[in-house]
């Protein structure tokens, strides 16, 4: 079976928690699959997880964890749950580059847990924008930010940009890649709702001409491509009762639009999946909730449906990645 990796995230957040509350579900995986956490803090205690030496010898399953040597000593004992720093962000960062260049020897599909931007940039990793950025550079794929729920798929077709260099951004869109990633999403193929980027999708120019001189042609290709696409519409009121009943796609210009609506519908059931990578790569769609951290109130419904993505059998892994 595929192994299951998993990152730390930062250690200050609620990642830790969220894997203590899913023990019994990583304990019944377990029993089938190889489950390899990825951490650099060895003052966390995981109980039921067996700590090894070399992360690439794994031959039967069961819960591993493989610690980096990125921090110190010092650095480790100067952790404390809730309060992130610069270290945290440092040991964040560390979990994840080791958890690419082991899923790069062994394969396996990948849970990333919450971490901070902001605390990673601290870090010194300046150029680092997200999961998705960094692994479309690690792989040299270009990867597609997918929300995915019960009810609402959202596709952002910008990601962790500034508003103001959203149009910049999509004229800069892979098409070919772009049409590639919306036919192989793991959804229902039915109509894809193109959300307008200017309050009432430019009302025919008045407020914009973004519409017609970006998004129609991109429009134009997909639909070429044979993929049933809407004009730009009005994005205020695209996720009504009805138009979530409608669409089986939202493509959104830029991440608030589409993640506002996408997290006040699916909450703690919506995930984070990335689209164009040769694996599975999927995420709890919250953050590191610092303010909650080690108060035992946090959910891990979003990261058991994580699990669900990467613990789908093999064939239906197989036919995922091919898709791509």
């Amino acid at each position: 079976m595929v192994p299951i990796l998993i990152t730390e995230g930062d250690p200050c957040g609620i990642g830790p928690e969220i894997l203590q509350k899913s023990r019994e579900k990583l304990n019944t995986l377990s029993r089938q699959r190889q489950i390899l956490l990825i951490r650099s803090n060895s003052s966390l205690s995981y109980s039921d997880w067996q700590e090894i030496k070399d992360p690439f010898s794994l031959t039967s399953p069961g819960l591993y964890l493989w610690r980096t040597s990125s921090l110190s000593s010092s650095e480790q004992k100067s952790l404390a749950i809730g309060k992130p720093s610069a270290t945290s962000g440092k040991a964040a960062f560390s979990s994840l580059e080791e958890a690419v260049r082991i899923q790069k020897k062994i394969g396996g599909n990948l849970i990333t847990l919450p971490l901070s931007k902001e605390w990673v940039i601290k870090a010194g990793i300046k150029k680092f924008t997200g999961h998705t950025e960094y692994l479309a550079e690690i792989y040299r794929k270009k990867t597609y930010m997918l929300m995915a729920g019960r009810e609402l798929n959202v596709l952002p077709l910008t990601t962790h940009v500034p508003l103001k260099k959203v149009p910049f951004y999509l004229k800069k869109i892979h098409l070919t890649s772009f049409i590639s990633a919306v036919r192989s999403a793991p959804i229902s193929q039915g109509k894809i709702a193109f959300l307008g980027l200017n309050p009432h999708a430019g009302e025919g120019g008045k407020v914009g001409d973004e519409e017609k001189k970006i998004l129609m042609p991109i429009i134009s290709k997909m639909r070429r491509a044979g993929l049933d696409v809407t004009d730009p519409i009005s994005a205020d009121g695209a996720f009504s009762e009805t138009s979530r009943a409608k669409y089986s796609l939202f493509l959104a210009c830029y991440h608030d639009q589409g993640l506002i609506p996408f997290k006040m519908w699916e909450g703690k059931f919506g995930v984070n999946l990335t689209l164009g990578l040769d694996f599975i790569r999927v995420s709890p769609d919250h953050g590191t909730a610092f303010d909650i951290a080690g108060l035992g109130k946090a959910d891990p419904e979003s990261f058991l449906q994580c699990l669900e993505w990467v613990s789908k059998p093999v064939s239906a892994e197989n036919d995922l990645r091919r898709s791509y």
